[in-house]
């Protein structure tokens, strides 16, 4: 009974969500091969070189009777009818790669996706009250996620809307992003989150996320055990980055944004964090390096851009590391999926985090290997963004400590010896309040999880959720430090509350 699944949902991989050009030949040749290539190159290949290989030990070993010899014949021939059904497919695989990639080098494939030019909302009237009154610089976090991104798409939207209607966009100075937030930021500095004319059509970030496929986003890549260590490529992605970013009007949003973006990935070598940013003076942070992107040289600076945009969602194993002089790159996720410290020590006192797996509670697997390791990797990505959040305490309780101990000291206070509390006092950071969303994981497992690109329907229903809870939540917040951290957990029934950090 359970074999009836298994097989639609490999037809509905093979011929449904990757590209046709690379299904149908290799369904063909894996057919042809089945049905009359292995057949043939078994009578010639297999059995002779099984008996070839049993009469060697037979001959080094004389201890081997004619009985045992029979069963080194059945045993080798075994092996080499495996080891030769496995090539066979493995041809067929590459073959067909090979072919789709033909046809994508040669642009036989149209984009569906749409485009537009940046929308820029004007000046908003003054609202009753301002709830930024008191915020100087606002911060952005959003985390990695894949087909999640859904969720924290629908939360960017209210969120970007609730702060043009407060005059406040030009309040938001960082910008930080791993994996899929990295996609999403795109939007946000290219000012591609307001739809035109009004707030009820869709904009093309969220029309972007309606209309996803993944057959139009990865293509199966070339592999041979030993020798590569991925399966797909991202090719079709960053045709679609050229597509919707790299156009007039758009590449120049980018080039002049005010904001400071953080766009994270791992050094593979090092297993440092590296961003890409625009920012002239990134902030020192230990084991962290800095690729600064200069905008005064617009095409050096888009294909910066579009570089760390991959390399921040090189997901591994899926995709071949990204590389750049002699370095090696994947997902930043895989060191921070929450890269708080941004904008935490560029001096914001509020910021918007988006998390996408701060909530990870669910009944555990125990009969699959694979479900335990996904389920491993699924706690691990929770657990580094459960830690960011625990990293602003203590940026608010050293704030709150440093600015109690000015307001008690009657002389300033020495900083020219280097210790730990001469370090403190030379911080400048504020109190930080945050506003934080993020869908609840039993929303997550019946609408869209990490990996499932395919469901358009469901990315829809995901960013309309989120949308609308978060634009709920916003007018009633206190922008404000809070005494404790607490993230909002999206379903479609509701919000609920998360405090444990």
């Amino acid at each position: 009974m359970k074999s009836a699944p298994t097989i639609v949902s490999l037809l509905a991989w093979l011929f449904i969500r990757l590209p046709l050009m690379f299904s149908l030949p290799f369904a063909a040749m894996s057919l042809g091969w089945v049905f009359w290539g292995f057949r043939y190159l078994n009578d010639r290949v297999a059995s002779p070189i099984a008996r070839r290989v049993a009469d060697f030990a037979v001959a080094q070993i004389p201890l081997i009777g004619s009985s045992l010899a029979s069963n080194l014949d059945a045993f080798f021939h075994a092996l080499v009818v495996m080891g030769l059904f496995f090539l066979g497919f493995l041809a067929a695989y590459n073959l067909a790669a090979l072919l789709n990639g033909i046809v994508f080098r040669f642009g036989m494939k149209s984009i569906h996706y749409a485009t537009g030019a940046p929308q820029v909302p004007g000046p908003a009237g003054m609202p009753a009250s301002d709830p930024f009154a008191n915020v100087e610089r606002i911060g952005i976090v959003l985390a990695g996620g894949g087909a999640k991104g859904a969720y924290q798409a629908g939360a960017m939207k209210a969120i970007y809307r609730f702060l043009a209607e407060h005059n406040a966009l030009g309040k938001v100075k960082v910008l930080s992003s791993t994996s899929i937030g990295s996609w999403n930021a795109l939007f946000w500095l290219a000012d591609l989150i307001m739809p035109e004319r009004n707030w009820q059509n869709r904009s093309v970030h969220e029309q972007w996320w309606r209309a996803i496929n993944v057959k139009s986003l990865a293509a199966p890549s070339w592999y041979v055990p030993g020798l590569r260590n991925a399966f797909l490529t991202s090719a079709p992605w960053q045709r679609v980055f050229d597509h919707i970013i790299d156009r007039d009007g758009v590449r120049d949003r980018l080039l002049q944004s005010s904001i400071h973006f953080y766009m994270t990935r791992s050094d593979v070598r090092s297993a440092e964090l590296t961003c890409a940013t625009n920012d002239p003076s990134p902030p020192p942070i230990p084991r962290v390096a800095y690729d600064t992107l200069d905008p005064s040289e617009p095409r050096k600076f888009i294909a910066g851009v579009k570089a760390a945009v991959f390399a921040s969602m090189d997901l591994p194993p899926l995709f071949p590391y990204a590389t750049q002089g002699n370095s090696l790159y994947e997902d930043g996720g895989v060191i921070d999926n929450l890269p708080i410290q941004f904008p935490a020590t560029k001096n914001c006192d509020l910021i918007f985090i988006l998390p996408l797996n701060s909530d990870f509670e669910q009944t555990p697997n125990q009969s699959s290997i694979i479900v335990r390791l996904l389920r491993v990797m699924d706690v691990r990505q929770g657990a580094l963004e459960r830690g960011g959040f625990k990293m602003l305490y203590l940026y608010n309780e050293l704030a709150a400590l440093r600015d109690a101990l000015r307001a008690a000291s009657a002389q300033p206070t020495s900083t020219a010896d280097s210790t730990p509390l001469a370090d403190a006092l030379l911080r400048r950071h504020r109190l930080i309040s945050v506003f934080a969303v993020c869908p609840l994981k039993t929303f997550v497992r019946e609408t869209i999880d990490t990996i499932e690109l395919w469901k358009t329907r469901e990315a829809g229903i995901a960013f309309e959720v989120m949308h609308k809870a978060t634009a709920d939540l916003l007018p009633t917040f206190k922008f404000k430090p809070q005494d404790r951290t607490r993230v909002a957990l999206v379903s479609r029934s509701g919000i609920t509350w998360d405090e444990r950090f």
